[in-house]
């Protein structure tokens, strides 16, 4: 049995670092919109036998019920990490996941492909880095709470490090789609620039905030990103 689960924070918190160029009712219109486009591609993929949503936040949570999305709401205070492991007992002693996938909200750009590719590279956990190579943008683990978790700052070093300690052999699998999170204005240029249509580009574009970003040059700070998904690679962590 596997699950997707999706931790979404509360959305007065949410990407804070985009508030040079988004006020807080853009951000949150992004966040809700980015959001939309990764319970759509989840929807897109048929091996999954539920979905849960992970979140405080009453806007999120309204949304992910036109989804069908279960709720689960994690302790007040809880960071991501402890909101993915709180969430993964829940489908444990609820519905007897064996295997959970934990990804982002801010991927908008992810595709029922790219889902079914970290899938297809799995074994018991499979990491999937962030456009740095730093940070871990999803998980799959079998059984959920195989590793413990450590999302942040070098969360890929300390995932594989969580793994070896655990004894296992983790998956890493590349995926540009997956890689591109927006947390910081360069982001969402890079974004602009690329984005398939999406609920998310749409946002941008009937928000106004596209044309007003293209009209103050925040693409400038950034190149485009302008690569296609890596898919089928897979690299074992060597030792």
């Amino acid at each position: 049995m596997l699950w997707a689960l999706v931790p979404v924070k509360q959305l007065s918190q949410s990407k804070q670092r985009l508030a040079a160029v988004l006020d807080p009712g853009e951000r949150e219109g992004l966040v809700l919109a980015m959001l939309r486009d990764v319970l759509t591609a989840i929807q897109g993929v048929a091996v999954f036998d539920g979905v849960l949503l992970v979140s405080r936040s009453a806007k999120a949570r309204a949304l992910a019920r036109d989804f069908g999305t279960e709720i689960f709401v994690e302790s007040a205070g809880s960071d991501h990490s402890r909101a993915v492991t709180e969430a993964n007992r829940y489908l444990i002693r609820r519905h007897r996941t064996r295997s959970s996938l934990a990804l982002p909200g801010d991927v908008p750009r992810i595709t029922a492909q790219d889902i079914d590719q970290i899938i297809a590279h799995h074994d018991c956990v499979t990491l999937v880095p962030n456009e740095s190579g730093e940070g871990t943008n999803a998980v799959l683990t079998s059984p959920p709470n195989a590793i413990s978790y450590h999302f942040g700052e070098q969360s890929l070093k300390r995932h594989v490090a969580s793994a070896d300690a655990a004894g296992i052999s983790p998956s890493i699998v590349r995926n540009a789609n997956l890689a591109l999170d927006i947390d910081e204005p360069r982001d969402l240029a890079r974004a602009l620039a690329d984005l398939p249509p999406s609920f998310t580009r749409d946002y941008l574009e009937s928000s106004g905030i596209a044309a007003r970003l293209k009209d103050q040059n925040v693409s400038q700070t950034t190149e485009c990103l302008g690569v296609p998904v890596l898919a089928d690679q897979e690299a074992r962590v060597t030792r």
